[in-house]
C-alpha cells in the first residue's frame, strides 16, 4: 500500500507542478514558470502541511520527496522549451 501511496504522490505532484508551470508560460517564459511553478506549489503545500499537527512529517514525504524528484524534469522541459524559443 506504501508504494501505491508514492506512486500516487509522484503522479501528483508532476500533474501539478506541469500544469501550473504550463499554464504560467503563458505569461513569462519557460524556466521562469517552471521556477515559479515550483515556488508556488512548496508554499501552498508547505502551508498545509503545517497544518497537519502531528503527521507534518509524513505530510512533508508524501508531497516534499515528489516535487524533488519532478523538479529536475520540470526544469530540463523548461530548458528545452527555452532553447526552442531562442532558436525561432
Amino acid at each position: 500500500m506504501d508504494i501505491l501511496a508514492g506512486i500516487f504522490a509522484l503522479a501528483y505532484s508532476g500533474l501539478v507542478l506541469f500544469m501550473l508551470s504550463a499554464s504560467l508560460r503563458k505569461l513569462m517564459p519557460p524556466m521562469r514558470a517552471a521556477l515559479t511553478a515550483f515556488a508556488l506549489s512548496v508554499t501552498v503545500h508547505g502551508a498545509t502541511t503545517l497544518m497537519a499537527g502531528p503527521q507534518a512529517m509524513a505530510a512533508l514525504a508524501f508531497w516534499g520527496i515528489p516535487h524533488l524528484l519532478v523538479l529536475p524534469l520540470l526544469l530540463l522541459s523548461a530548458r528545452r522549451q527555452q532553447r526552442a524559443m531562442e532558436i525561432r
